[in-house]
């Protein structure tokens, strides 16, 4: 993504009137004014990201090739309307003024962020950073309960839900406008592109290393100090193989950890000496670590606690300056889906159908049978969906006892989504919660680093090509990733890469007990919770005791917790 500013504005109905009295209503109408709209007559667009395919649209729009991106998308606007956003590849968010409507477009990826206020009569605030957007005058600066609630269960907050009461962040692929008639949100048609079925696997994987191969080279042009992401797994390492292709100074990077159970450089290694790529590998120390939690704390938009992303901007800080384009394999996970573990399957397909107190006993009881203690994760949960949530955050019950209040998720993103499939529908509904949970730690890291980093898995053309395969050529049992898989080993013999790979992840445990605790003890404590307000004090301080005296099993919560309290004492506490 450039290091662009973004943009963020105000838009007021002709026949709303004025906002405010005096002074409030004149600086609202110059923050409309002030939005660098690009305008065709009554039509004005504002753009951010990237947009690979520019030259494409120029030419089927039959403008000329110094016609500016704004121009572009006006053009393309005014011809195909709403067809217009799958004819997009790129990651970008865009807002479209056509006469009294305002149309705000955030591309299927999710990694640029997009938000809308609404708190104020007959005119709504926009923009693309939410810090920025919460400082606009007229735009009033409260905690949403129900935010919050969704951060402490799900250790993140989901579209359109924000941790701003009166703001909604657009959903990824999703279009939302605001007129007269109110807020409406609808998701944007699918494209036309995709290729017809293919039944052979083997010309299944050409097909795809045409697309793929596509995507890398337009994300390498123009780049005149290349680098790609190398994790040791799968689709980091076709990345990089592609990219050799087409550019033989590509560098190799690659975070390591002292702790051989999170360190994947051995791996990275061998593929990158395969390839013939210069490889980095880059190593943090914890106080650089510190020093990266501190400039999250500052530069967050909202909480989100995804363990790896204080070392993922200490990566994106490295390389700026060093790379003027570094490649992410982010976006093959949801694209190819996930089948969930067998525990899994057996809790949401069987045991969910038991009744929640019935259940509650056969927990109970297989705990206390030698042997079988292992088996009550499977009837372990209050609803099914818990057990697809990617950290094993607060429970409901916990959550009400920090807050104080009554808690439900029915209306979460998470949750209606997993209640759209039958409850044998595994591998489609997993894959659909995959796109459900954002990806808050690449956007935090690219937007407080500013580094440009492209993602050839969010390719439009490649990633609806790969959710249209059939099931079996996603995955197989003991294949996940079959038809990837597949494509680097023509590159990559299996024998070099072919181990069991887990996610990016970070030591969260060592970094919280480090210097005796320092970071838990100083915002897990009952006195500053008193003041920022919003949870218990004395429940937070009895989750930073347990901790502290060797329970393990509360590191993500209490990561949770340390992040809210260091985000709540930089940003403003509840109100």
């Amino acid at each position: 993504m450039t290091p662009r500013s973004g943009f963020q504005g105000k838009f007021r109905l002709p026949d709303a009137g004025p906002p405010g009295p005096g002074a409030e209503a004149h600086e609202a109408h110059e923050a409309h004014e002030a939005a660098d709209w690009t305008m065709q007559g009554t039509c004005g667009v504002l753009h951010h990201g990237e947009i690979h395919n520019a030259a494409e649209l120029r030419r089927e729009l039959g403008l000329g090739p110094s016609t500016s991106l704004a121009q572009v998308l006006l053009a393309g606007w005014r011809r195909w309307a709403d067809d217009l956003w799958s004819r997009l590849d790129g990651v970008f968010a865009l807002a479209i003024r056509d006469a009294d409507r305002l149309l705000l477009y955030r591309d299927p990826s999710g990694l640029c962020n997009l938000y809308l206020y609404h708190g104020q009569r007959g005119q709504v605030a926009f923009g693309t950073d939410l810090n920025r957007l919460m400082q606009l005058p007229g735009v009033a600066r409260r905690v949403a309960r129900a935010g919050l609630h969704e951060y402490l269960r799900f250790g993140d907050i989901a579209a359109p839900q924000t941790i701003f009461e009166d703001v909604v962040a657009v959903q990824a692929g999703w279009r939302l406008c605001w007129s007269a008639r109110g807020l409406e949100s609808h998701p944007a048609p699918p494209g036309h592109d995709v290729e017809p079925t293919i039944a052979d696997f083997a010309a299944a994987v050409d097909q795809l290393g045409v697309l793929l191969d596509g995507a890398v080279q337009r994300r390498l042009e123009g780049a005149l100090r290349p680098a790609a992401f190398l994790s040791g797994g799968v689709d980091s390492a076709l990345l990089c193989a592609l990219g050799r292709q087409h550019r033989a100074d590509l560098t190799a990077l690659t975070v390591g950890f002292d702790a051989p159970h999170f360190d994947e450089s051995p791996v990275a290694r061998r593929i990158a000496q395969h390839l013939g790529l210069r490889h980095e590998v880059l190593r943090f120390d914890h106080g650089e670590c510190l020093s990266a939690f501190e400039r999250l704390r500052a530069g967050a938009e909202q909480p989100a606690a995804d363990p790896a992303t204080p070392i993922t901007l200490l990566a994106f800080e490295h390389c700026r300056g060093r790379f003027d384009a570094v490649l992410d394999g982010t976006g093959a996970d949801e694209a190819l889906g996930m089948m969930p573990p067998r525990h899994v399957r057996l809790a949401v397909g069987y045991a969910s159908l038991l009744p929640p107190a019935l259940r509650r006993q056969v927990t109970a009881l297989l705990r206390l049978l030698p042997g079988l203690a292992g088996y009550a994760r499977i009837t372990d949960f209050e609803h099914p969906a818990d057990m697809m949530i990617r950290w094993s955050g607060f429970t409901r019950p916990e959550v009400e006892a920090l807050c104080g209040e009554p808690v439900s998720f029915a209306d979460s993103h998470f949750y209606r989504t997993f209640g759209r499939f039958p409850r044998q529908a595994h591998f489609a509904r997993y894959s659909a919660l995959l796109d459900a949970m954002p990806g808050d730690r690449l956007s935090q890291a690219m937007q407080v680093s500013h580094l440009t980093v492209r993602f050839p898995f969010c390719d439009a053309a490649t990633d609806r090509y790969i959710r249209h395969l059939c099931t079996d050529f996603r995955y197989l049992p003991g294949q996940p990733k079959r038809i990837l898989r597949a494509l680097l080993a023509r590159y990559v013999p299996p024998s070099i890469w072919d181990a069991p790979k887990h996610g990016f992840d970070f030591p969260l445990r060592d970094f919280l007990i480090n210097h005796e605790h320092a970071l838990v003890k100083r915002y897990l404590t009952a006195d500053r919770w008193r003041r920022t307000g919003g949870l218990s004090p004395a429940v937070v301080q009895q989750y930073g005791e347990r901790f502290m005296a060797g329970d393990a099993s509360l590191t993500f919560r209490v990561w949770v917790l340390v992040l809210l309290g260091a985000w709540l004492e930089q940003h403003g506490g509840p109100s």
